[in-house]
This record gives C-alpha cells, sequence and structure tokens, in this order.
C-alpha cells in the first residue's frame, strides 16, 4: 500500500497522519464507507423501538432542560444510564431534530472503534492486518446494521474494546498504568449498566485464571481502581435516584438489567443454541473462516492431535485474551433469557483481529458470500407474496413492497450485483472496490426497507409537528412518532370521545378508523 502524501497539508493535519500513519488505499476506503454510510444515515427513517426510544429520550431532555431524567411520552424509562443520551443531546443541539443527530454520535463511535482495532491489528501483527480488519468490520453483516443505528451498543462495544486494548498494553508491560481500564469500564457501566463490569471483568479475570497470574489478579482487585470505576456513573445515579426514588433501581437493575437474564422480556426468547445461527449469519461473509476453525478442529480431535490454545502468532498469551473475549459474552447471552442478535456484536472484534491476520480472509468464498447476500436482496422482494403470515401488521407492511421496491431500487441492486460479477471475473485482487459495492447494496436495501417499515410514522410525525393535532399512543413501540412530532404523546389509557389514538393494524380496536396506512392505523375514540 502507497503511502498518502500530505506534505501539501497544513502542519496539524501533518501531525495527525503521523499518528494514524494512513496509506492512500486505506484513506479511500474510509472515505467510501463514510460517504455510502452518511447517505443511509440521513434518508432512512429511524427504526422502532429502539432508534425511536434513544432519540425521543434525548430529544425530551433537551427540550425540558433535564438531563438527569429519562422519559418517553411522558414515562420515565430507565432502560439505559445517561451518557449515550447526552452525547446524542450534544448533536441535536448542532444539527437538530434529524436523524443524522441523532445517529452520528453512535457512528463516531463504531468508527472510533475501527481506529483502535486496526491499531491493535498493526500492533500485534503487521500493517496489512490493519487494513484487512477495516473491511472486515465494515463488511460484517451485523455492522452493517448496528454502526449507522442510534442505539448505545457501539459506545459499549467502543469502552470494552479500549479497556481490553489497555488491559493488554498493561499485561505485555507495554505499559505500566492500569487505570485506564477501570475508566472505560466506569464508561461503559454509564452506558448500558452493570453488563460493562461483568464482560470486561469476566474476560481480563478468565484470561488471568487460565494462565494462573495470580499477581496480576491481586493488582486489579485494587479497592482505588474500582472506586474510580463506579464514581464515573455515581453521580448520574444519585441525580435520577433523588428524581423517580425507587423506581430508578426497580426499572433500571431489576428489570432492565437482572430481568433480561432471568426472564424473557418482550417474546425476545431463545434457546441456549440461538446465537449459534445468529453468529454464522451476522459475520457474514466471512463464515468460510469460522467454518474451517471448526473443520479443523475436529480433525485433530479425530485424529487425536494435541490443542494449541491458539495458532495466531508465536505470542499464545494473546490467542487466549481472544478466545476468552469471544467465549465469555457468547456464553453468557446464550444463557440469558431474552436474546437478541446485537447482544453478541462484542464477540465480533476478537473475530475480526483474527481475520485479518489469516490468509484465506478474501478468497474465493468471501466473493460467494457477498455475492450471495446481494443476489438475496434482489430476489427477496420478490418472495413476499409466498410468504405466509398471520400478523395483520406485517401482512399491511409487505403489500407496500411493489411500490417501494419497484424500479428504482432494482437499478441500485442490480447495478451492484453486476458490479461484483465483474469485479469477481477480471479483478479479484479488487477488496476496496468489491467491499464497496457490496456495503453500498445493503445500504440501500435498508434505506427502502426503513422506507416500507417507518415511512408512514416518519411523515405523520412530520405532520403532527406543523399542527396543533395531539394523538395518544397505544403502546410504547413507536416513540419515533414523537421525535419526528417534537410532541410527547401519551400512552392510551381510558381514551375519551372524539381522541385520536395511533396503533398498529394489528391491535384490535373498536373505534372509528380515520386511516390505515403500512401496517399502522389512526383511529377516533367513540
Amino acid at each position: 500500500m502507497s503511502k498518502l502524501n500530505l506534505r501539501a497539508l497544513p502542519e496539524s493535519w501533518q501531525k495527525v497522519n503521523s499518528v494514524l500513519n494512513f496509506s492512500r488505499t486505506e484513506v479511500w476506503l474510509l472515505l467510501g464507507y463514510i460517504a455510502i454510510s452518511f447517505s443511509g444515515i440521513v434518508l432512512t427513517p429511524l427504526f422502532d423501538e429502539d432508534e425511536g426510544f434513544f432519540a425521543e429520550a434525548a430529544r425530551n431532555m433537551l427540550a425540558s432542560g433535564d438531563w438527569i431524567s429519562i422519559k418517553v411520552n411522558g414515562e420515565y424509562r430507565y432502560d439505559k444510564p445517561a451518557l449515550f443520551f447526552w452525547f446524542e443531546i450534544i448533536f441535536l443541539k448542532l444539527l437538530g431534530n434529524t436523524e443524522l443527530a441523532v445517529r452520528l454520535p453512535s457512528f463516531l463511535a463504531f468508527i472510533f472503534n475501527l481506529m483502535v482495532m486496526r491499531k491493535w491489528a498493526r500492533m500485534q501483527f503487521s500493517k496489512k492486518a490493519g487494513y484487512k480488519i477495516l473491511i472486515i468490520l465494515f463488511s460484517f453483516l451485523q455492522f452493517q446494521i448496528l454502526a449507522r443505528a442510534a442505539v448505545s451498543d457501539n459506545f459499549l462495544n467502543l469502552f470494552i474494546s479500549l479497556a481490553l486494548f489497555y488491559f493488554w498494553k498493561w499485561h505485555q508491560k507495554i505499559s505500566i498504568n492500569i487505570l485506564p481500564v477501570f475508566v472505560f469500564t466506569g464508561l461503559g457501566f454509564f452506558t448500558k449498566g452493570p453488563i460493562a463490569f461483568v464482560i470486561i471483568f469476566g474476560i481480563i479475570f478468565s484470561f488471568l485464571i487460565l494462565r494462573k497470574e495470580w499477581k496480576l489478579i491481586i493488582k486489579c482487585l485494587h479497592p482505588l481502581y474500582w472506586f474510580v470505576a463506579i464514581l464515573i456513573p455515581a453521580p448520574w445515579f444519585y441525580f435520577a435516584f433523588q428524581k423517580s426514588g425507587e423506581f430508578l433501581f426497580s426499572d433500571f437493575f431489576l428489570k432492565h438489567n437482572f430481568g433480561r437474564f432471568t426472564k424473557t422480556m418482550e417474546s425476545h426468547g431463545g434457546s441456549v443454541f440461538y446465537y449459534i445461527p445468529v453468529l454464522f449469519l451476522f459475520i457474514l461473509p466471512f463464515s468460510h473462516i469460522l467454518i474451517k476453525i471448526i473443520i479443523n478442529f475436529f480433525k485433530k480431535v479425530v485424529k487425536n492431535k494435541p490443542l494449541p490454545m491458539h495458532p495466531i502468532s508465536d505470542n499464545n498469551a494473546f490467542g487466549q485474551l481472544l478466545i476468552t473475549w469471544f467465549f465469555i459474552p457468547f456464553i453468557l447471552f446464550s444463557f440469558s433469557k431474552t436474546q437478541l442478535p446485537h447482544y453478541i456484536s462484542i464477540t465480533y472484534f476478537p473475530l475480526a483481529l483474527y481475520f485479518a491476520n489469516h490468509k484465506q480472509s478474501f478468497n474465493k468464498y468471501y466473493f460467494f458470500q457477498i455475492i450471495g447476500i446481494i443476489l438475496l436482496l434482489v430476489v427477496l422482494p420478490l418472495l413476499y407474496e409466498k410468504i405466509t403470515i398471520e400478523d395483520l401488521f406485517v401482512i399491511e407492511m409487505l403489500h407496500q413492497t411493489k411500490t417501494i421496491f419497484g424500479f428504482q431500487y432494482y437499478t441500485g441492486i442490480i447495478v451492484v450485483f453486476s458490479a461484483l460479477i465483474f469485479l469477481y471475473i477480471f479483478k479479484k485482487n479488487s477488496i476496496l472496490y468489491s467491499a464497496f459495492f457490496f456495503n453500498a447494496g445493503v445500504c440501500w436495501f435498508i434505506f427502502h426497507f426503513g422506507i416500507m417499515q417507518q415511512g408512514f410514522v416518519r411523515a405523520l410525525g412530520q405532520k403532527l409537528y406543523k399542527s396543533d393535532i395531539n394523538v395518544k399512543m397505544k403502546d410504547h413501540y413507536n416513540p419515533s412518532l414523537s421525535f419526528y412530532a417534537q410532541k410527547d404523546f401519551p400512552i392510551a389509557g381510558p381514551a375519551k370521545t372524539g381522541e385520536l389514538i395511533f396503533c398498529k393494524s394489528s391491535q384490535s380496536d373498536t373505534s372509528e378508523v380515520i386511516g390505515v396506512f403500512g401496517g399502522y392505523k389512526l383511529v377516533r375514540a367513540r
């Protein structure tokens, strides 16, 4: 890879480049990825419930001037602590009430995490590995969705990565200071709760126990470090308790943290094997490497050959850290009673580090997978009439398929598919271009799917913003309506005659129907 010539740029930019040490190829890769991502971030409506919840809670904080209480449509919602909402508030002030404002903090956290992983791969392996890990993380199907979403997971993943990176430097005696590990753990707690402590120190202590490094365990237990980690989120919890009392404890700790592991919430249950197919699906287009690892593992078991902890490098400790980093959260969430695909997104980073040093990362199977995924996105809209679904909301939503996934969609997705076929036949070494087209194709599909699922919610919210009309919500699952309308819409209790209620078509109601579109309806209480 040729170096990027920055002699003509200001001295400050030269200093930045001296630290990041980007090649010209890496710069074009980042710029292309950011351009594609921004188009999706700006144009795609917010997805409910998660994106809508974070966006509306942040908007409410800004509008009310209360940066402590987390409220959506008049209800306290302590699903998460306040840190991520504060980042969204800053961008809402800068960019207004837009999708870009609420998604940009999460996207920047993902980009920053890419830089951490790139630095780690270059430090541990080579410059080439640093370049490869960017493409790998860009391309993981999980991050095609998660990286551009207005959710707190990218911040949690960033703080976990930073904590483990500084732990590794401390373990390898590159740094004598372990305090950053606890600082980033505290920030992780402030982002998503005690799960940050569980994952980070579950990995660290399991790694040290595996290596029987008891003295290092004792050093990690120093009370001062733990005090720093707890001190970071403590002030917000104190002031939130002053405002909402015991509800903070019951809603945050009991319901949304302990409760998610002990019982199934909102029908998001699964089995202990739930994350196995999820893993193979969301690490596409690199599942071939994991399959090869598993096959080689069983071959050695059958032949009774010794199993090294990790063949990734001469430094066995790093392999052990990657294995621990992968298995601790994977096993933890596999036994959780509430399961969602993105819960194990943190496990994809150690896989990416391994894949970046793998010789077969971008072989023909990589091309087969990206071409196969884009082909699926060509065919998928054509299959909606073949699907048998009982949910009226989904049926009515899919009725828009022919309109939304029309000529414009197929022109774009076929161009992407044709370009990938051309690259595979004539330019198999053009990994940069293949990654670019693959990202563009998936982003193009997500944009159209977002219009199909959430287009009416956004359009209605924007109309309500320009009018004096207020509605009640049937439940809390569409908070993005309040975000677009910039109003609080209370959850419907006993409705008064004449009140308008927004709900899904699948929710039975004897009220007068004002309008139905895309799986949603607006009704007037009789």
